[in-house]
């Protein structure tokens, strides 16, 4: 099949969803010969060789599983390891593994990886249903595709040892690696990967596929339990309460430095067609080239937002305050305020909290909150609150007019936050920080 930027984001959408970032990070999509199979680079460029795709990529699924490789590989934190045979085969076996159980109508339970490698020996770590019973690799193989006992989860790092115990003189190098995998070669340097992609960009990846990936209990279909707690682990490592859900509730209506990725559409001037505009087909099929092609350009621009941050510091919360100050130290870098509440709301320096200032008038109540949302006429907020405070049937209904939308995340053991759910999404402290 042909591989196009169109076909492309086409597939990733049906399978990630209408709003997919992964679908929408890649920018272009090329040829090229200086790759065996295909790479991403962190700017989004998909490149691949086109006698590997003539051979390899059939369908929608195969197509799938090779962009999917590549972008679950900075996820896994796969490039801080040694760049050498083995590593490259525990990475993709641990990659492969992954999108073939966890994403397996879209891949059609890993297609690609079936096609490539044979059903036995190393080359059947990597892939789905193989024979591997008899084998020396057959228990590490369940590890991955078996339903072992949760003490027998396996690291990538763990994979990379027990590979070089099993066969210590294998020369793994014959097997065909899917990706930019560093060799030392001089010609594969500069290949393009994804090592450098910005904090912000790997944890909207990371929320798109924790939002699509789906544990199933069929093992033949190469289903395992080990292998989602290991990618929900890799996953946590990017989704937190900095870097997913604050980002959805900044508002313009506070200045601080929260910095945002934003992709705007933009019209560039140039001799070649490279995404041309409606007005330039109109006129190619007027029979008038145009001397100049107006194409369109995906741009990444940062924009600046404050984000409204109510703390409890009533006396009930003192035994919390050390743990959850240490948590909102990472966001030092953004926040230039903060708002403390008890019976009164009180803005200070992010610094002086840090510092350990704490105003308290050591009541609570939520109503303070309204009214200083209200006064500052905010639009969004995060709280964080051990939920134990009231809120006024009044209070509840001018944010309701105002269509103020909030955060609330919840520490201390209560479950629930009646008083704030009708604004937004109420989560627990724990489930959202690493």
């Amino acid at each position: 099949m042909r591989i196009t930027l169109e076909t492309v984001r086409s597939i990733l959408r049906e399978s990630l969803g209408r709003e997919s970032f992964v679908a929408s990070f890649v920018r272009s999509v090329e040829e090229t010969e200086t790759c065996p199979t295909a790479s991403i680079s962190s700017e989004g460029v998909l490149q691949y060789n086109p006698a590997f795709a003539v051979q390899h990529i059939a369908c929608d699924e195969d197509l799938f599983c090779l962009v999917l490789h590549e972008i679950m590989h900075p996820i896994f934190g796969h490039f801080i390891y040694k760049s050498g045979p083995l590593e490259g085969v525990a990475a993709d076996m641990v990659i492969n593994a992954s999108v073939s159980s966890l994403f397996q109508e879209a891949s059609c339970c890993g297609s690609l990886f079936r096609k490539i490698y044979q059903p036995c020996g190393m080359e059947g770590l990597l892939r789905p249903l193989s024979r591997m019973h008899d084998s020396r690799y057959g228990r590490l193989y369940d590890v991955f595709y078996g339903n072992l006992h949760k003490e027998d989860q396996l690291t990538t790092g763990e994979v990379i040892k027990a590979l070089k115990v099993l066969t210590p003189t294998y020369d793994a190098r014959a097997i065909l690696l899917i990706g930019s995998h560093e060799t030392g070669e001089p010609d594969r340097t500069n290949a393009p990967d994804l090592s450098k992609l910005p904090a912000e960009s790997l944890c909207r990846i990371a929320e798109d596929l924790k939002r699509t990936a789906h544990y199933s209990n069929n093992r033949i279909a190469g289903q395992g339990e080990n292998l989602y707690d290991l990618f929900l682990e890799a996953i946590k490592t990017h989704l937190s309460i900095r870097k997913v859900l604050l980002q959805k509730f900044a508002t313009k209506r506070k200045v601080d430095r929260f910095k945002q990725s934003v992709h705007r559409s933009e019209i560039g001037v140039s001799p070649i067609p490279l995404h041309p505009s409606k007005r330039d087909f109109v006129l190619l099929a007027a029979g008038i080239p145009p001397f100049h092609y107006h194409n369109h350009v995906q741009r990444v621009a940062t924009k600046e937002h404050g984000l409204a941050v109510y703390l409890d510091v009533s006396g009930s919360v003192n035994e919390y305050l050390p743990e959850i100050v240490g948590i909102l130290c990472s966001l030092k870098a953004e926040l230039t305020s903060i708002f403390l509440f008890s019976n009164k709301v009180v803005e200070i320096p992010f610094k002086a909290l840090l510092a350990g200032q704490v105003h308290t008038t050591y009541g609570t109540d939520f109503d303070c909150i309204a009214e200083s949302v209200l006064e500052r006429d905010l639009d969004r907020a995060v709280i964080i609150t051990d939920g134990y405070a009231g809120l006024r049937v009044e209070s509840s209904e001018r944010l309701k007019q105002r269509r103020v939308c909030t955060l609330t995340v919840l520490f201390g053991g209560k479950a629930d936050c009646d008083e704030f759910a009708p604004f937004g999404d109420v989560v627990q402290l724990a489930d959202i920080t690493e």
